[in-house]
């Protein structure tokens, strides 16, 4: 069963405002191994919005664990996403909605670089359940 964030420009993106974006969104995810939650990436919809999804994995597979070791990068995870979504907000003038699968719509925004703070709290106990389920014995990176 998975588990998504979503998050969806609040207004279309030009082709070529995309297109920067999304560059700019491939060069934050770098620098992390993201086994804890995958990267931002977009796609443009027939609107000419800017949609997408990161789903947190909360039981990684071991030997995904030891590939993540062992590339000796930190891991990527649930609160790293939405830090690439503040900063892609801030310096691309871009709003992002933010939900879940569960949700059932919107539970915030990222503005001007800011996530409003139900957005941040809901993302930060999804962070903290993956968090716990190590403490608990689950394999993770941490």
């Amino acid at each position: 069963m998975g588990f998504s964030i979503n998050y969806r420009s609040t207004r279309p993106a030009s082709r070529a405002e995309a297109d920067a974006i999304r560059n700019a969104a491939s060069a934050a995810n770098k620098g992390r191994t993201w086994l804890s939650c995958e990267p931002v990436h977009f796609i443009l919809d027939d609107g000419g919005h800017l949609l997408g999804g990161s789903k947190p994995n909360f039981q990684p597979h071991a030997d995904d664990v030891a590939s993540a070791r062992s590339e000796g990068l930190p891991d990527g995870t649930a609160r790293d996403m939405l830090d690439v979504l503040c900063k892609l907000s801030l310096d691309h003038d871009i709003e992002w909605e933010i939900s879940h699968d569960h949700s059932g719509g919107p539970i915030g925004y990222v503005r001007d670089g800011i996530c409003d703070e139900q957005v941040r709290d809901q993302v930060e106990a999804f962070a903290d359940l993956d968090d716990i389920l190590g403490e608990l014995g689950a394999e993770g990176i941490g």
